[in-house]
Protein backbone atom coordinates (compact mmCIF):
# COMPACT_ATOMS: atom_id res chain seq x y z
CA UNK A 1 0.00 0.00 0.00
CA UNK A 2 1.51 3.51 -1.16
CA UNK A 3 1.94 6.32 0.88
CA UNK A 4 -0.83 8.50 -0.84
CA UNK A 5 -3.24 5.44 -0.63
CA UNK A 6 -2.70 5.63 2.91
CA UNK A 7 -3.09 8.89 3.72
CA UNK A 8 -6.44 8.80 2.03
CA UNK A 9 -7.55 5.62 3.62
CA UNK A 10 -7.00 8.47 6.76
CA UNK A 11 -8.66 11.36 5.79
CA UNK A 12 -11.52 9.62 4.49
CA UNK A 13 -11.62 7.23 7.71
CA UNK A 14 -11.54 10.72 10.14
CA UNK A 15 -14.29 12.58 8.21
CA UNK A 16 -15.98 9.11 8.17
CA UNK A 17 -15.45 9.53 12.20
CA UNK A 18 -16.87 12.65 12.53
CA UNK A 19 -19.69 12.27 10.85
CA UNK A 20 -20.75 9.12 13.02
CA UNK A 21 -19.73 10.77 16.37
CA UNK A 22 -21.42 14.46 15.61
CA UNK A 23 -23.92 14.13 18.51
CA UNK A 24 -27.53 15.54 18.55
CA UNK A 25 -28.92 17.10 21.44
CA UNK A 26 -31.30 14.55 23.58
CA UNK A 27 -34.34 14.31 24.03
CA UNK A 28 -36.27 17.01 27.24
CA UNK A 29 -38.96 15.85 29.29
CA UNK A 30 -42.30 17.66 28.44
CA UNK A 31 -45.05 18.34 31.21
CA UNK A 32 -47.97 15.95 30.92
CA UNK A 33 -51.04 18.54 29.73
CA UNK A 34 -54.31 17.18 28.07
CA UNK A 35 -53.73 19.82 25.62
CA UNK A 36 -50.40 18.79 24.84
CA UNK A 37 -49.16 15.96 22.21
CA UNK A 38 -45.58 15.28 22.31
CA UNK A 39 -44.47 13.70 18.09
CA UNK A 40 -41.43 12.05 17.09
CA UNK A 41 -40.84 11.02 13.66
CA UNK A 42 -37.74 9.81 11.83
CA UNK A 43 -36.27 12.29 9.20
CA UNK A 44 -35.83 10.39 5.84
CA UNK A 45 -34.25 13.49 4.54
CA UNK A 46 -31.70 13.77 7.78
CA UNK A 47 -31.09 10.21 8.08
CA UNK A 48 -30.09 9.86 4.57
CA UNK A 49 -28.00 13.24 4.65
CA UNK A 50 -26.23 11.90 7.66
CA UNK A 51 -26.47 7.96 7.16
CA UNK A 52 -27.58 7.10 10.73
CA UNK A 53 -31.17 7.26 11.99
CA UNK A 54 -31.95 11.16 12.95
CA UNK A 55 -35.16 11.73 14.46
CA UNK A 56 -37.44 15.24 14.83
CA UNK A 57 -39.74 15.91 17.99
CA UNK A 58 -42.15 18.64 18.42
CA UNK A 59 -45.12 19.20 20.45
CA UNK A 60 -47.77 20.17 19.44
CA UNK A 61 -50.76 22.38 21.83
CA UNK A 62 -54.19 22.03 20.77
CA UNK A 63 -57.10 24.57 21.28
CA UNK A 64 -59.51 24.05 23.95
CA UNK A 65 -62.49 22.80 22.17
CA UNK A 66 -60.14 20.35 19.71
CA UNK A 67 -61.57 17.35 21.26
CA UNK A 68 -65.37 18.49 21.43
CA UNK A 69 -65.49 19.68 18.01
CA UNK A 70 -64.99 16.40 15.65
CA UNK A 71 -66.11 18.44 12.09
CA UNK A 72 -63.64 21.01 13.07
CA UNK A 73 -60.64 22.57 11.41
CA UNK A 74 -58.15 24.99 12.45
CA UNK A 75 -55.26 27.17 11.84
CA UNK A 76 -51.73 26.47 12.34
CA UNK A 77 -49.07 28.08 13.83
CA UNK A 78 -45.55 26.93 13.86
CA UNK A 79 -43.42 28.68 16.30
CA UNK A 80 -39.66 28.92 16.05
CA UNK A 81 -38.12 29.37 19.06
CA UNK A 82 -34.96 32.32 19.97
CA UNK A 83 -31.42 30.62 20.35
CA UNK A 84 -31.12 27.05 21.60
CA UNK A 85 -35.16 26.58 21.92
CA UNK A 86 -36.65 23.17 22.59
CA UNK A 87 -39.63 21.64 21.88
CA UNK A 88 -40.06 21.42 25.87
CA UNK A 89 -40.76 25.50 26.04
CA UNK A 90 -44.64 24.67 25.87
CA UNK A 91 -44.11 23.74 29.60
CA UNK A 92 -42.65 27.64 30.19
CA UNK A 93 -45.82 28.97 28.34
CA UNK A 94 -48.22 26.50 30.56
CA UNK A 95 -46.57 27.34 33.46
CA UNK A 96 -47.34 30.75 33.21
CA UNK A 97 -50.99 30.80 34.81
CA UNK A 98 -52.01 33.72 32.83
CA UNK A 99 -51.22 32.41 29.59
CA UNK A 100 -52.83 28.89 30.53
CA UNK A 101 -56.03 30.64 31.84
CA UNK A 102 -56.17 32.76 28.94
CA UNK A 103 -55.93 29.58 26.41
CA UNK A 104 -58.47 27.77 28.12
CA UNK A 105 -60.89 30.15 28.44
CA UNK A 106 -63.73 31.16 25.51
CA UNK A 107 -61.65 34.54 24.90
CA UNK A 108 -58.25 32.22 23.23
CA UNK A 109 -58.58 31.56 19.50
CA UNK A 110 -59.01 27.89 17.78
CA UNK A 111 -55.44 27.52 16.81
CA UNK A 112 -53.10 24.27 16.41
CA UNK A 113 -49.06 25.19 17.80
CA UNK A 114 -45.99 23.53 16.92
CA UNK A 115 -43.33 24.25 18.96
CA UNK A 116 -40.43 23.29 16.79
CA UNK A 117 -37.47 21.67 18.02
CA UNK A 118 -34.20 24.29 17.51
CA UNK A 119 -31.68 21.73 18.05
CA UNK A 120 -29.08 20.73 15.28
CA UNK A 121 -25.61 19.04 15.32
CA UNK A 122 -23.82 22.55 15.30
CA UNK A 123 -26.11 24.33 17.26
CA UNK A 124 -29.56 25.63 15.95
CA UNK A 125 -30.77 24.10 13.01
CA UNK A 126 -32.49 27.54 11.35
CA UNK A 127 -35.25 25.04 9.98
CA UNK A 128 -33.38 25.42 6.61
CA UNK A 129 -31.17 23.29 4.03
CA UNK A 130 -27.38 23.56 5.26
CA UNK A 131 -24.71 21.72 3.24
CA UNK A 132 -23.25 20.79 6.51
CA UNK A 133 -26.69 20.57 8.91
CA UNK A 134 -28.17 18.91 6.48
CA UNK A 135 -31.81 19.19 4.93
CA UNK A 136 -33.92 20.56 7.80
CA UNK A 137 -36.31 22.88 5.40
CA UNK A 138 -37.13 19.84 3.28
CA UNK A 139 -37.71 18.03 6.79
CA UNK A 140 -40.05 20.66 8.03
CA UNK A 141 -41.66 20.94 4.79
CA UNK A 142 -41.85 17.74 3.64
CA UNK A 143 -42.13 15.64 6.77
CA UNK A 144 -43.30 17.79 9.31
CA UNK A 145 -46.07 19.93 7.83
CA UNK A 146 -47.81 16.80 6.03
CA UNK A 147 -47.36 14.86 9.44
CA UNK A 148 -49.50 17.55 11.42
CA UNK A 149 -51.97 17.71 8.54
CA UNK A 150 -52.57 14.36 8.44
CA UNK A 151 -52.50 13.82 11.94
CA UNK A 152 -55.00 16.48 13.22
CA UNK A 153 -57.47 19.06 11.89
CA UNK A 154 -55.89 21.85 10.06
CA UNK A 155 -57.24 24.33 7.58
CA UNK A 156 -53.88 23.14 5.30
CA UNK A 157 -51.95 26.22 3.41
CA UNK A 158 -54.67 29.03 4.08
CA UNK A 159 -54.68 28.43 7.68
CA UNK A 160 -50.39 27.49 8.15
CA UNK A 161 -48.75 30.82 9.86
CA UNK A 162 -45.10 30.79 11.27
CA UNK A 163 -43.54 32.84 14.11
CA UNK A 164 -40.73 33.47 16.11
CA UNK A 165 -38.59 35.82 18.03
CA UNK A 166 -34.70 36.40 17.17
CA UNK A 167 -33.14 33.53 15.74
CA UNK A 168 -37.25 32.60 15.50
CA UNK A 169 -37.61 35.72 14.07
CA UNK A 170 -35.51 35.29 11.32
CA UNK A 171 -36.41 31.89 10.70
CA UNK A 172 -40.25 32.26 10.61
CA UNK A 173 -39.44 35.03 7.77
CA UNK A 174 -36.59 33.03 6.18
CA UNK A 175 -39.32 30.11 5.88
CA UNK A 176 -42.00 32.51 4.37
CA UNK A 177 -39.25 34.00 1.73
CA UNK A 178 -37.98 30.92 0.51
CA UNK A 179 -40.94 29.19 0.83
CA UNK A 180 -43.69 31.76 -0.12
CA UNK A 181 -46.63 28.98 -1.30
CA UNK A 182 -46.24 27.38 2.00
CA UNK A 183 -47.13 29.83 4.36
CA UNK A 184 -50.00 31.67 4.91
CA UNK A 185 -48.10 34.41 6.54
CA UNK A 186 -44.98 35.32 9.25
CA UNK A 187 -44.95 37.27 12.48
CA UNK A 188 -41.58 37.53 12.51
CA UNK A 189 -39.75 39.45 15.72
CA UNK A 190 -36.18 40.92 16.35
CA UNK A 191 -34.88 38.49 13.52
CA UNK A 192 -31.14 37.80 13.12
CA UNK A 193 -29.88 39.99 10.70
CA UNK A 194 -31.62 40.49 7.29
CA UNK A 195 -28.65 41.60 5.62
CA UNK A 196 -25.34 40.20 5.93
CA UNK A 197 -23.78 44.14 4.86
CA UNK A 198 -25.11 44.40 8.54
CA UNK A 199 -24.50 41.49 10.48
CA UNK A 200 -24.80 43.48 13.38
CA UNK A 201 -22.23 46.02 13.03
CA UNK A 202 -20.04 43.57 10.32
CA UNK A 203 -20.35 44.11 6.82
CA UNK A 204 -19.65 40.74 5.44
CA UNK A 205 -18.70 41.70 2.04
CA UNK A 206 -16.43 44.75 2.38
CA UNK A 207 -14.84 44.13 5.86
CA UNK A 208 -11.66 42.11 6.53
CA UNK A 209 -11.97 41.94 10.40
CA UNK A 210 -15.41 40.68 12.51
CA UNK A 211 -13.58 41.74 15.64
CA UNK A 212 -11.91 45.30 14.62
CA UNK A 213 -13.70 47.96 13.01
CA UNK A 214 -12.20 50.40 10.15
CA UNK A 215 -11.41 52.72 13.09
CA UNK A 216 -9.16 50.15 14.36
CA UNK A 217 -11.63 49.45 17.93
CA UNK A 218 -13.07 46.58 18.87
CA UNK A 219 -16.81 45.97 18.21
CA UNK A 220 -19.61 45.45 20.43
CA UNK A 221 -21.99 42.87 19.82
CA UNK A 222 -24.13 43.80 22.52
CA UNK A 223 -25.66 46.91 24.43
CA UNK A 224 -28.36 48.44 26.52
CA UNK A 225 -30.70 50.35 25.08
CA UNK A 226 -29.14 53.49 26.21
CA UNK A 227 -26.23 52.41 23.70
CA UNK A 228 -23.82 51.00 26.49
CA UNK A 229 -21.75 48.52 24.96
CA UNK A 230 -21.99 45.19 27.39
CA UNK A 231 -20.02 42.62 25.23
CA UNK A 232 -17.38 42.08 22.20
CA UNK A 233 -17.47 39.84 19.50
CA UNK A 234 -13.81 39.06 20.21
CA UNK A 235 -15.29 37.61 23.82
CA UNK A 236 -18.18 35.69 21.93
CA UNK A 237 -16.05 33.94 19.73
CA UNK A 238 -13.53 33.27 22.52
CA UNK A 239 -16.21 31.69 24.41
CA UNK A 240 -17.48 29.16 21.56
CA UNK A 241 -13.81 28.22 20.72
CA UNK A 242 -13.60 26.64 24.19
CA UNK A 243 -17.07 24.74 23.80
CA UNK A 244 -15.51 23.33 20.56
CA UNK A 245 -14.70 19.87 19.68
CA UNK A 246 -12.02 20.96 17.54
CA UNK A 247 -10.95 23.97 19.96
CA UNK A 248 -12.93 26.43 17.56
CA UNK A 249 -15.99 28.53 17.20
CA UNK A 250 -17.38 26.13 13.99
CA UNK A 251 -18.13 23.16 16.63
CA UNK A 252 -19.10 25.15 19.70
CA UNK A 253 -22.99 24.91 18.98
CA UNK A 254 -22.82 28.64 19.90
CA UNK A 255 -24.74 31.36 18.28
CA UNK A 256 -21.73 32.75 15.47
CA UNK A 257 -21.16 28.76 14.87
CA UNK A 258 -24.50 27.84 14.32
CA UNK A 259 -24.79 31.24 11.66
CA UNK A 260 -21.56 29.67 9.94
CA UNK A 261 -22.97 26.36 9.60
CA UNK A 262 -26.19 27.52 7.81
CA UNK A 263 -24.99 30.10 6.06
CA UNK A 264 -21.14 28.59 4.90
CA UNK A 265 -20.26 25.86 2.81
CA UNK A 266 -18.70 22.17 3.99
CA UNK A 267 -15.43 21.77 3.96
CA UNK A 268 -13.67 18.11 2.95
CA UNK A 269 -13.34 17.49 7.00
CA UNK A 270 -17.45 17.33 6.96
CA UNK A 271 -17.43 20.39 9.21
CA UNK A 272 -18.31 23.50 7.88
CA UNK A 273 -15.96 25.98 6.26
CA UNK A 274 -14.92 28.84 8.55
CA UNK A 275 -16.25 32.32 7.38
CA UNK A 276 -13.97 33.84 10.98
CA UNK A 277 -11.00 33.33 11.85
CA UNK A 278 -12.45 32.81 15.86
CA UNK A 279 -8.66 33.84 17.01
CA UNK A 280 -7.82 36.61 14.90
CA UNK A 281 -11.57 37.53 13.05
CA UNK A 282 -10.28 37.77 9.97
CA UNK A 283 -12.99 37.42 7.51
CA UNK A 284 -12.34 34.66 4.47
CA UNK A 285 -13.98 36.47 1.58
CA UNK A 286 -14.92 33.28 -0.58
CA UNK A 287 -17.19 31.81 2.40
CA UNK A 288 -18.53 34.98 2.94
CA UNK A 289 -19.62 34.75 -0.57
CA UNK A 290 -21.33 31.58 0.12
CA UNK A 291 -23.85 33.87 2.50
CA UNK A 292 -25.22 35.30 0.20
CA UNK A 293 -28.00 32.65 -0.54
CA UNK A 294 -29.21 33.39 2.90
CA UNK A 295 -29.28 36.94 2.55
CA UNK A 296 -32.77 38.19 3.24
CA UNK A 297 -32.68 41.18 1.23
CA UNK A 298 -30.12 40.21 -1.82
CA UNK A 299 -32.82 37.27 -1.91
CA UNK A 300 -35.80 39.77 -1.95
CA UNK A 301 -34.37 42.14 -4.63
CA UNK A 302 -32.61 38.92 -7.26
CA UNK A 303 -36.58 37.62 -7.51
CA UNK A 304 -39.12 40.02 -6.30
CA UNK A 305 -40.81 39.74 -9.75
CA UNK A 306 -42.20 36.66 -8.62
CA UNK A 307 -42.12 36.82 -4.89
CA UNK A 308 -43.89 39.87 -4.71
CA UNK A 309 -46.95 38.69 -5.23
CA UNK A 310 -46.75 35.23 -3.40
CA UNK A 311 -45.83 37.42 -0.17
CA UNK A 312 -48.72 39.94 -0.72
CA UNK A 313 -50.55 39.94 2.61
CA UNK A 314 -48.31 37.83 4.50
CA UNK A 315 -45.29 39.51 6.19
CA UNK A 316 -45.49 41.47 9.62
CA UNK A 317 -42.43 42.41 10.93
CA UNK A 318 -41.34 44.07 14.59
CA UNK A 319 -38.52 45.42 15.43
CA UNK A 320 -37.24 47.35 18.79
CA UNK A 321 -35.27 50.41 17.47
CA UNK A 322 -32.99 50.26 20.05
CA UNK A 323 -32.26 46.34 19.37
CA UNK A 324 -29.42 44.37 22.02
CA UNK A 325 -27.98 43.23 18.97
CA UNK A 326 -27.97 46.19 16.52
CA UNK A 327 -30.23 43.83 14.35
CA UNK A 328 -32.11 47.18 13.85
CA UNK A 329 -29.87 48.14 11.46
CA UNK A 330 -30.47 45.40 8.83
CA UNK A 331 -33.81 45.78 9.58
CA UNK A 332 -33.77 49.36 8.32
CA UNK A 333 -32.49 48.30 5.09
CA UNK A 334 -34.97 45.93 4.53
CA UNK A 335 -37.76 47.96 4.93
CA UNK A 336 -36.26 50.84 2.92
CA UNK A 337 -36.21 48.59 -0.23
CA UNK A 338 -39.56 47.11 0.31
CA UNK A 339 -41.29 50.77 1.01
CA UNK A 340 -39.39 51.84 -2.27
CA UNK A 341 -39.96 48.58 -4.56
CA UNK A 342 -42.61 48.75 -7.38
CA UNK A 343 -43.95 46.34 -9.93
CA UNK A 344 -45.42 45.38 -7.45
CA UNK A 345 -45.38 47.73 -4.87
CA UNK A 346 -45.37 45.83 -1.09
CA UNK A 347 -47.67 45.47 1.59
CA UNK A 348 -45.72 44.10 4.32
CA UNK A 349 -45.81 45.40 8.18
CA UNK A 350 -42.47 46.53 9.44
CA UNK A 351 -43.56 48.19 12.73
CA UNK A 352 -40.09 50.24 15.29
CA UNK A 353 -40.64 50.83 18.32
CA UNK A 354 -38.45 53.42 19.95
CA UNK A 355 -36.19 52.85 22.41
CA UNK A 356 -37.02 49.03 22.95
CA UNK A 357 -34.79 46.33 22.64
CA UNK A 358 -34.48 42.70 21.80
CA UNK A 359 -38.09 40.76 21.77
CA UNK A 360 -39.40 43.24 24.16
CA UNK A 361 -42.71 43.24 22.55
CA UNK A 362 -43.07 39.73 21.48
CA UNK A 363 -46.04 37.93 23.20
CA UNK A 364 -47.51 34.34 22.21
CA UNK A 365 -50.93 35.42 22.87
CA UNK A 366 -50.64 39.03 20.85
CA UNK A 367 -49.28 36.46 18.33
CA UNK A 368 -52.07 33.70 18.30
CA UNK A 369 -54.90 36.40 18.58
CA UNK A 370 -53.34 37.86 15.14
CA UNK A 371 -53.60 34.57 13.60
CA UNK A 372 -57.14 34.43 14.84
CA UNK A 373 -58.39 36.94 13.52
CA UNK A 374 -56.71 36.40 10.03
CA UNK A 375 -56.79 32.71 10.00
CA UNK A 376 -59.82 31.33 7.23
CA UNK A 377 -60.71 28.17 5.67
CA UNK A 378 -59.47 26.70 1.85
Amino acid sequence: MNRQYRLLLLCTGIVFSYLHAQTFPAAVDVTPHPLVETVTLQSEALSSFWDRPVELTFTVLLPRDYADSPDKRYPVRYNVAGYGGRYNRVNRLLGNSEFADWWTSEAAPGVITVFLDGSGPFGDSYQLNSASSGPYGDALTEEIIPRIDEQYRTLGTAGRFVDGCSTGGWVSLALQLFYPDTFAGTYSYSPDPVSFQRMQLIDMYADSNAFVNKAGLLRPSRRDIYGEPNLLIRDEFAEENAEGTDSTYVTGQGQWGAWNALYSPRGEDGLPRAAFDGVTGGIDPEVAEHWKKYDLLLHVRENWPTLGPKVAGKIYVWMGDMDNYYLNNAMRDFETYLKEVTAPSSDAVIEFSPMKGHCTDYSHREVLEKIGERASPE
